[in-house]
């Protein structure tokens, strides 16, 4: 009766959760439907085509790739739902507002590819083993990507971090590296560290690390020093809980940072500008005064998509879409997706503490710990909180690079909570053949 009473229990709490996604599933398609026809039948007399299309089809895509990824994997489906609606979010808003560079279609390509990174993510975490293995392979690779735009890269918005090819006036093909490296060293720290927590054993990959900290200084790329650093620290005291080193390794960022303003005038100048944009809201302080303007402007309820002025805002397609999203739907839609992101962090935090080894727990872990940080980067360099950094919104920005990146990251996450999955799974069988009298 107990074994019984057990599986009842457990084809309950299916129950409950199938039914619970399948309302934020209809929540979300709902959103995509209702925003893109607001949108095909805003002007008076004109239909938009696209925006039509994009009605139909993103429920379409919603619906397929949610019964693609959980027919073939058993995934955190309710996580893969979050991530839609910030997607959907993303193409909604640039349907708004965008011309150029980036372009709705251009951004819908850009998700479509970051579906086959994810999917590509959870079959390499869900085939791993011998993790070890990969480690050389991996610091190899990422620290070519890193070092690349130094020799053959160009300089965009300030920083040595891109690499574009073109032809003539006519950019072929532009990637960012170092936005692919994050995960590559989340893997290797985590499986550096699940090795052995004792601090000895972490120096090797604390000392890569560093390095490349070091090169995307020199490549002026600081805010993605700022995130590859607090994620290795963030990594080290999970798997250590060694507060003294951790505080000293903290302590360490604190003087580098200090350094970096005596001697860096970019630092300096973004400090500046962060304590008083107003002094100079011409130039130098514009993107935030601008920044400022659209979120005030927003109100709570928004001024409505494609209305106000997003686009004065320098950069509101990518590092500023956040204030453009607060000017076009307001205070309390704006609030809804923060709360979105807090619920996919608490939903990754639960895949990393149900994890059943010291790896896959500490790679799910550093996935969370990078979605948040770049999210609180951007949305509090946003809204004056702290200074601008230049990082994107994950899952919502435009760009290629940004978005199928953070797509493999969360891939890495669905892998890790799909062989949760398997291992209850077992661990139920296991537990009706106990309760049957067949072990």
């Amino acid at each position: 009766m107990a074994g019984k009473r057990s599986i009842d229990a457990e084809g309950l709490r299916q129950l409950v959760l199938r039914t619970n996604t399948t309302l934020l599933q209809y929540s979300v398609i709902l959103f995509q439907i209702t925003a893109m026809l607001l949108l095909a039948f805003k002007t008076e007399g004109q239909i938009d085509t696209q925006a039509l299309m994009f009605a139909a089809a993103m429920p379409l895509c919603t619906v397929l790739i949610c019964k693609l990824f959980s027919r073939c994997w058993p995934i955190d489906r309710a996580l893969l739902l979050l991530v839609m609606f910030l997607l959907s979010v993303s193409l909604v808003t640039l349907k708004a507002i965008a011309r150029s560079p980036i372009t709705p279609g251009e951004q819908a390509v850009y998700i479509l590819a970051g579906f086959f990174a994810m999917a590509f993510g959870i079959v390499f975490i869900r085939n791993v083993r011998a993790w070890e293995k990969w480690l050389l392979p991996l610091l190899i690779l990422s620290f070519a990507a890193v070092a690349a735009p130094l020799v053959i890269g160009t300089t965009l918005n300030g920083a040595k971090n891109w690499i574009v090819i073109r032809r003539g006036d006519t950019t072929l093909f532009s990637i960012q590296p170092s936005e692919f490296v994050k995960f590559t060293l989340i893997y290797i720290l985590a499986a550096s560290f699940s090795r052995n927590a004792r601090l000895r054993s972490c120096i090797h990959a604390i000392f890569f690390s560093a390095i490349l900290c070091g090169i995307l200084v020199l490549e002026k790329d600081l805010g993605a020093v700022l995130i590859y650093f607090l994620t290795t620290i963030a990594l080290f005291y999970a798997a250590t809980a060694n507060l003294p080193v951790t505080l000293a390794g903290l302590g360490a960022g604190a003087g580098s940072a200090v350094v970096a303003y005596k001697i860096m005038p970019l630092v300096q100048n973004r400090v500046e500008l962060y304590l008083d944009p107003w002094a100079d809201p011409l130039k130098g302080g514009y993107q935030l005064v601008q920044a400022l303007i659209a979120i005030g402007s927003g109100g709570m309820f928004g001024m409505g998509l494609g209305l106000g002025l997003p686009r004065n805002v320098p950069l509101y397609h990518s590092d500023f879409i956040f204030a453009s999203i607060a000017e076009q739907y307001g205070l309390i839609f704006s609030i809804l997706v923060i709360t979105i992101y807090v619920l996919i962090l608490m939903r990754g935090l639960s895949i990393a503490t149900n994890a059943r080894t010291s790896f896959h727990a500490l790679l799910a872990f550093g996935v969370v710990c990078l979605i948040g940080l770049q999210t609180f980067i951007n949305i509090g360099g946003n809204i004056k909180l702290i200074p601008l950094t230049g990082v994107t919104l994950p899952f919502v920005s435009a760009g290629g690079s940004s978005m199928v990146a953070m797509m493999s990251g969360m891939g890495l996450l669905l892998g890790v909570s799909s062989i949760n999955a398997n291992d209850e799974d077992d661990d139920l069988r296991r537990l009706t053949r106990r309760e049957a009298g067949q072990e």
